[in-house]
């Protein structure tokens, strides 16, 4: 029996060596080990806010993430794409990124906060005073950078210190809810995810650069300057309108629940899509990896999808089993209301991850070919799939149905897919394997 682990264990590590692997993994163990941070989080969110204060901050944060990713421009995976080819423009790339984003989240929380009246009215307390607002505008620009800082480190091949990264942000929020609880008990949950973000953002821009940037550009001098203007300006215009109906999708939508059916079925959606979307970033992390990748080496691309796609179904789907068989255990850490109400919606969303898989793999290969038109067909289509199914579903089912229009629509995409871009990339190489 021990004998025959010594060929996995051997192969594991053989795996590891590479950059596409081990990259990949190591922003999966950041997801992981956040996620499981956030279960205990909300956990703690749960027993000391009533539900209907957890559905009004995590539709705050909802309309935080959404304007995050507006401002943002999708830079997070332009500059996974770029950098392993910017050589010595490097540090003004992702120096140019950062400004920008910052300046857009300025300017987009503040309008956001200027009509709140009109687009989200039950949101209104982020604007009961000037410093509420000016905090939720600072949050917003700050959670840009944090964001930002993830398609940095993986596209310099260093996605080793993702993990650092993101843990003790996890471990900082667990610390500030629990002091949080008595003096800020309306706004204490928002409070505790924005503020640990100002004690990370600063030394990990320390460390990329004043270190990992000078190693990287050393590195690349012998290949050259490989950073084209036009040509991330093409590659970011195009990608961000792609992406905008996937970011209003996701982040909009509990925004969009706790208004039609109030802030309690806002609270049961927004933990079971927390738990769900954990497995989703499992396929977005393996796959910045594969752009990396991808972007130095085009010539393997086909080849280092398909291991992506091997790689992340095997993490994918084991998680998915354990979730759909232990739904209603792993909500009742959250109190009773949450397993009654939301353990079909959550295995639904869960189910929803594994098609998204080749979703992901197909997305991030058109990122490395600069095919754009790509990206804004699978995402177009996944999103009117979902909310159309979620309009039509939500109010004669509740939140368990806008789970069966995820999973709907990520299937329906997942099949389009396999029969045509997929099956043309992958056919060769199952033919020799054949």
């Amino acid at each position: 029996m021990q004998a025959s682990k010594v060929p996995v264990v051997a192969k594991f590590c053989a795996q590891l060596k590479s950059h596409l692997v081990l990259n990949g993994y190591a922003l999966v163990f950041s997801s992981g080990a956040t996620s499981a941070l956030g279960v205990v989080y909300w956990i703690l969110a749960a027993r000391l806010y009533p539900e209907a204060t957890v559905g009004l901050n995590s539709a705050a944060l909802a309309a935080m993430f959404f304007l995050t990713n507006l401002s943002q421009l999708n830079l997070v995976h332009a500059l996974n794409r770029f950098v392993p080819s910017a050589g010595r423009s490097t540090a003004k790339l992702i120096a140019t990124a950062y400004l920008v984003s910052v300046a857009l989240a300025l300017l987009t929380s503040g309008v956001f906060l200027l009509g709140i009246d009109l687009w989200a009215p039950s949101l209104r307390a982020l604007r009961a005073d000037p410093a509420s607002a000016a905090w939720f505008m600072f949050a917003t620009a700050s959670w840009c950078i944090f964001t930002i800082q993830d398609g940095v480190l993986a596209g310099l091949r260093q996605a080793k210190w993702v993990p650092l990264s993101t843990t003790s942000y996890a471990l900082i929020k667990l610390a500030v809810i629990a002091l949080a609880a008595t003096r800020l008990p309306r706004g204490g949950i928002f409070f505790s995810w924005t503020a640990p973000v100002l004690l990370l953002v600063v030394p990990v821009s320390a460390l990329i650069f004043l270190r990992l940037v000078p190693r990287h550009v050393a590195a690349a001098e012998t290949r050259g300057d490989g950073l084209r203007g036009r040509s991330v300006v093409r590659f970011v215009a195009g990608d961000y309108l792609a992406s905008l109906v996937w970011m209003a999708t996701v982040n909009l939508l509990p925004v969009l629940i706790v208004e039609r059916a109030g802030a309690s079925a806002g609270a049961y959606f927004y933990l079971a899509w927390t738990i769900a979307y954990t497995l989703y970033f499992v396929s977005v992390n393996m796959c910045m990896s594969l752009v990396t990748e991808g972007a130095r080496d085009e010539a393997r691309l086909n080849l280092y999808s398909f291991e992506t796609l091997k790689q992340t179904l095997r993490l994918v789907v084991p998680i998915v089993a354990v979730v759909v068989v232990g739904a209603p255990q792993i909500l009742q850490l959250y109190g009773s209301a949450y397993a009654a109400e939301g353990a079909t919606l959550l295995r639904l969303l869960c189910l929803s991850a594994v098609p998204y898989v080749f979703v992901a793999v197909r997305i991030s290969m058109a990122r490395v070919q600069r095919k754009i038109l790509t990206i804004f067909c699978v995402y177009g289509a996944l999103c009117a799939l979902a909310l159309g199914l979620t309009h039509v579903l939500l109010d004669r089912y509740g939140v368990v149905g806008v789970g069966w229009a995820w999973l709907v629509a990520q299937t329906l995409t997942m099949g389009v897919l396999l029969l045509t871009d997929l099956r043309r990339a992958w056919g060769p190489l199952l033919g020799r394997a054949a």
